[in-house]
């Protein structure tokens, strides 16, 4: 069980987990609901994929949105098999950048906590632009938990 500051953590009502399909990611959702489970609070499991809409009018973007979201719809699926009936589960699939996504979401949803998986970067571009946990962390209006 994960050890929080009781004070902080009777805030938690609302959890927003970032889900990619990755083993860290698998590792939050954990952690998320071992929080939720420990303070009745409710998750929100969200994927967002990358735009495909630079496509639209092509022949390919219909093909390519439809496989876009039938990878999210299974990673959501995994990941509400993963929490099972431990937690209330809600779920969202979006369409634009994962970072921006999750800002979003938490802030017009009001959520108290994001739980999300970190990977670390290798590359220069990596290094450059920054890891989405990088981003929400430093954004985000609520507290973030990001599980290595």
């Amino acid at each position: 069980m994960i050890a929080l500051n009781e004070e902080v953590v009777s805030m938690f009502h609302k959890i927003l987990v970032a889900v990619d399909g990755s083993p860290t990611s698998s590792r939050a959702i954990d952690a998320a609901v071992d929080i939720a489970k420990h303070y009745n609070a409710k998750l929100c499991l969200l994927h967002a994929f990358p735009h495909v809409s630079d496509l639209l009018g092509t022949p390919e973007y219909e093909r390519l949105l439809e496989t876009r979201m039938l990878i999210g719809q299974s990673l959501i699926e995994a990941a509400r098999t993963q929490v099972g009936d431990q937690a209330d589960v809600d779920v969202q699939l979006l369409e634009g950048p994962p970072a921006q996504a999750i800002l979003r979401v938490a802030e017009e949803e009001n959520f108290d906590l994001i739980v999300m998986g970190s990977r670390g970067h290798s590359t220069l571009a990596g290094l450059l632009l920054g890891s989405v946990s990088n981003t929400v962390v430093q954004r985000a209006h609520c507290p973030v938990l990001v599980v290595h």
